[in-house]
């Protein structure tokens, strides 16, 4: 009874938690309990982190990777667990953001793209991220291709503890869309602080104006600043 694709994996857990004999499934009632207990549990488990993002009180160690297994959400370990729990606390995460195992699953997913590519090597091919992923995570201003390929670059030349927090994120994304708005002749224009976030040497004060009217004579939809490369050459 109320087996789903969603709990499936929940209740795999609940059944690989009996006797190593099978003595703890060898009859339907106590397979049942079993597959019963499990779809109880895995509800409570999505509840808790649909709460914990509702009252954005994740810490970095709740909940915990047992809540997340317990959900049927795969992919949550101690290394990227500080992360997910911090963009539960996300003004964009709230509880209806993670109210089913899919949707808590996808921010997973995501949090695994990113910390794969964040390896501090440039350019080694790490998974991309898409638009629809930083918006699972909570990261805003990040909306049209180019923003989507120069946070990609940025991220991957970044070492995990550069982007173990939502806000970390959101700050490399707004110094992207600083870049983007820049080439497209908006203002703000991108600042001194935000060029060196994205890791570019040689910005002082005395340049920055310079920098600042090249950039802006770039393509305006980004795509001559689109990738570290061109923005380290502009």
């Amino acid at each position: 009874p109320g087996v789903t694709p969603e709990n499936l994996p929940a209740i795999i857990e609940a059944i690989k938690k009996t006797p190593d004999d099978g003595t703890g499934v060898d009859t339907i009632a106590e397979l049942k309990k079993v597959v019963s207990d499990g779809v109880v549990a895995a509800q409570t488990a999505v509840n808790t982190i649909s709460n914990a993002a509702e009252a954005n009180n994740a810490t970095a160690s709740t909940p915990a990777v047992d809540v997340y297994k317990a959900a049927g959400v795969t992919g949550v370990a101690d290394s990227n667990l500080a992360l997910i729990n911090s963009i539960l606390n996300d003004a964009d995460v709230k509880g209806a953001s993670v109210d089913t195992v899919k949707e808590i699953q996808d921010i997973v997913d995501a949090v695994n793209k990113i910390v794969n590519a964040a390896d501090g090597v440039a350019g080694n091919n790490s998974p991309a991220l898409t638009q629809e992923d930083y918006a699972k995570v909570g990261v805003n201003n990040i909306d049209t291709p180019a923003e989507v390929s120069l946070l990609n670059q940025v991220i991957d030349g970044k070492t995990k503890d550069a982007v173990d927090t939502a806000q970390e994120l959101q700050d490399l994304a707004n110094a992207v869309d600083a870049v983007i708005r820049t080439a497209q002749g908006g203002t703000p224009a991108v600042t001194e602080d935000e060029l060196k976030l994205l890791d570019l040497p040689g910005v002082t004060p005395g340049n920055l104006p310079a920098i600042i009217d090249a950039i802006k004579k770039t393509p305006d939809d980004g795509t001559g600043v689109d990738t570290i490369a061109e923005l380290k050459k502009v």
